[in-house]
């Protein structure tokens, strides 16, 4: 579960990094940003709460 949280965590954040490359002059899409975001969170919340470490 541990590996699942850390997975979760790493693909929000390569989502937001590849976004934003890819739009870098320009600001990048609001829905990208709020979906990797979510998706660090949850994992962060699986590592945090979930498995107590």
């Amino acid at each position: 579960m541990y590996y699942v949280a850390k997975v979760i965590q790493a693909s929000g954040l390569i989502l937001i990094s590849i976004d934003f490359f890819m739009k870098f002059p320009n600001l990048m899409n609001p829905r990208i940003l709020l979906i990797g975001m979510s998706l660090f969170f949850t994992g962060w919340v699986i590592d945090r709460f979930l498995l107590k470490s």
